[in-house]
């Protein structure tokens, strides 16, 4: 077992360099199961693994009854942060938007009372588990999803007041998420987690998710 786990591992990477050199350009189709088999000296089960690994990171498409491409990467829009008082906004922006206001917002849960994750807790200065109210929303703009957000705020009491924090991070979509952005599980995602912890008001943690092919997030530092 840990000798295929390396093998596909190999052909993925190699593949994966052959597409970041440009030897494999988008839209190219790539060798079949039969000519990969003997190129690299391995089963279809290897072969089949490494494929997946790279459609789950978007790298390759697989079209059926008629083999796998090199995916088409559009270039990246802009995602630009914003402070705003809206609360019905999120606060990454389309930069090119005429009014940067998202005309479609899905409530993809309802709201609900739930125990606070970890990492909200440890943000918010509270104790794992206690309840915070929970609202998960998708954000379209044109048709296309843009950005899943996910606000815990605390239901009652106040944290420490202090200035807003962003931290960007970047992790594989979860089945949610890709569903959602209509990607693929595994993508690559972009999640930029903003902590609000207002003097007046309820602290809260903002989390959003894009899919980092699609779109850079933006943060411009306030001008002196």
């Amino acid at each position: 077992m840990a000798r295929r786990t390396t093998a596909y591992r190999r052909v993925a990477q190699e593949l994966r360099d052959e597409i970041a050199e440009g030897r494999l350009r988008p839209g190219d189709r790539i060798a079949s199961l039969t000519e990969l088999q003997e190129r690299f000296g391995v089963s279809d089960t290897v072969i089949l693994e490494a494929r997946k690994v790279l459609v789950a990171e978007g790298l390759l498409v697989a079209r059926t009854g008629d083999g796998t491409y090199v995916r088409e990467r559009p270039e990246p829009q802009r995602l630009v942060l914003h402070d705003s008082p809206d609360a019905e906004q999120p606060v990454f922006r389309l930069e090119n938007g005429e009014s940067g206001l998202f005309p479609d917002v899905i409530e993809l849960e309802p709201v609900a009372s739930v125990p606070a994750p970890a990492g909200a807790a440890r943000r918010l200065g509270i104790t794992a588990g206690r309840k915070v109210k929970r609202r998960v929303r998708l954000f379209r703009q044109d048709g296309a999803a843009v950005q899943v957000l996910t606000a815990y705020q605390l239901a009652s009491g106040k944290a420490t007041p202090a200035a807003p924090e962003v931290e960007i991070t970047a992790r594989p979509a979860l089945d949610t998420e890709a569903r959602a952005l209509e990607g693929v599980v595994g993508q690559i995602v972009t999640v930029a987690t903003r902590v609000e912890r207002p003097a007046a008001g309820a602290a809260r943690v903002l989390e959003t998710v894009v899919l980092a092919e699609r779109y850079t997030l933006v943060y411009r530092p306030p001008t002196a």
